[in-house]
């Protein structure tokens, strides 16, 4: 496991150096808030990753048949949280777009996820796209897509 894990994080940072980009500071700033709010997650803040979400969040995982709000993404959170430990968690920002208090980010993700009950490993890529707004000085999703293009669970 140790040695997948640190190939796996040899190529991520090899894909991160040949996908870098300069951003200006406002854009940096974005890409620091998406960060922020992955950590929460990755880092078991259960009430920092639901204030996440603005109020009127509307988004969907590409899996999802369905437009999900902030109150679906809280039960959700709820029902999963403490299920699987992240070992592993990077994004690879793409493109940042900004218009005044709203932000437009574009990243590829990777994780490595272990399942408490089963002792499984899983690592899971894909693409996010998440719409944020500036409130207050704080960035809040108002909206996302994306999801996995696959995933690799061990056996």
């Amino acid at each position: 496991m140790k040695k997948k894990l640190s190939l796996i994080m040899t190529f991520t940072v090899l894909g991160c150096m040949l996908n870098a980009q300069s951003y200006s500071k406002a854009e940096q700033k974005v890409i620091d808030a998406v960060n922020d709010y992955w950590s929460l997650s990755a880092d078991k803040d259960k009430q920092g990753w639901k204030d996440t979400f603005h109020d009127s969040y509307k988004g969907w995982n590409k899996s999802n048949e369905a437009l999900s709000n902030k109150s679906m993404v809280s039960k959700w959170i709820d029902y999963n949280w403490g299920k699987d430990e992240v070992l592993f968690w990077n994004i690879n920002p793409i493109g940042v777009q900004l218009y005044d208090d709203i932000a437009i980010v574009h990243y590829y993700y990777m994780t490595i996820d272990k399942n408490k009950e089963t002792g499984k490993s899983t690592t899971s890529t894909g693409r996010w796209t998440d719409i944020l707004m500036n409130v207050k000085g704080s960035w809040k999703l108002i909206s996302d897509h994306g999801g996995k293009k696959e995933s690799k669970t061990e056996d």
